[in-house]
């Protein structure tokens, strides 16, 4: 839902359903600490398996991926209907696989639920 705040800015409002499960959208933001001199290979995996994302992972809204610019890190926002959404991505197989190709090529990953609760859209 989006109304208009101060200055005609928009405004989104998240709603939570009974079960606690955040809808209208839940962000997943991930950070990657990524090791030594990986860090090409891991945007490379990372890319193509946003890439084959559209149409074939439902609740899915989208994926930003960023690279630190000092090399170190990289952070994936992604955007789902609700937290169940996400949660059945990780129930597949495809998932699984392409977990077991980037574990490798980082030292941690710190993934965290959010609830978008203001976004001002520019011109």
């Amino acid at each position: 839902m989006r109304s208009t705040g101060p200055q005609g800015r928009k405004e989104r409002k998240v709603s939570q359903a009974a079960d606690n499960d955040a809808i209208g959208p839940v962000v997943l933001i991930n950070l990657f600490t990524v090791k030594p001199g990986r860090m090409d290979e891991f945007i490379e995996l990372q890319k193509r398996n946003l890439d084959r994302s559209p149409g074939n992972v439902p609740g899915w809204r989208g994926s930003r991926l960023h690279r630190s610019t000092d090399g170190r890190t990289a952070v994936m926002m992604s955007m789902f209907d609700t937290i169940a959404d996400h949660k059945r991505v990780h129930e597949t197989g495809r998932i699984a696989e392409h977990i077991q190709k980037i574990r490798p090529l980082i030292e941690r990953a710190e993934p965290t639920y959010y609830e978008v609760v203001h976004e001002v859209i520019g011109p």
